[in-house]
């Protein structure tokens, strides 16, 4: 059984990591991103006290940065394939920086 939504897809674990292991500098451009994506697609996140799934990771995260929270609230309300895709641009854009 997983305990956070993402786990089930190591795709998203994977880029989710990243960014929580990175810099502050790095994990505001990856909300950016996220977030932006997100609003190309329509998606809005379900925030407040009409969310069914409680989840304390995210409100320990909400408190460290403020903007990878809400990212991560896009995310997950995001389809499934648009989660795998936006992961995907992510590790790649880890994958670049490293390799320069």
């Amino acid at each position: 059984m997983n305990k956070r939504w993402y786990d089930a897809d190591p795709v998203i674990t994977n880029a989710i990591n990243l960014i929580q292991n990175s810099d502050d500098e790095k994990k505001n451009a990856m909300a950016d991103f996220i977030i932006k994506e997100a609003k190309n697609l329509g998606v809005e996140p379900s925030l407040g006290a009409g969310q069914n799934n409680f989840d304390c990771f995210w409100y320990k995260r909400q408190d460290e940065n403020a903007k990878y929270f809400m990212a991560l609230e896009y995310l997950k309300a995001m389809e499934d394939e648009a989660k795998r895709e936006v992961s995907f641009k992510i590790i790649a854009a880890f994958r670049n920086t490293t390799e320069k």
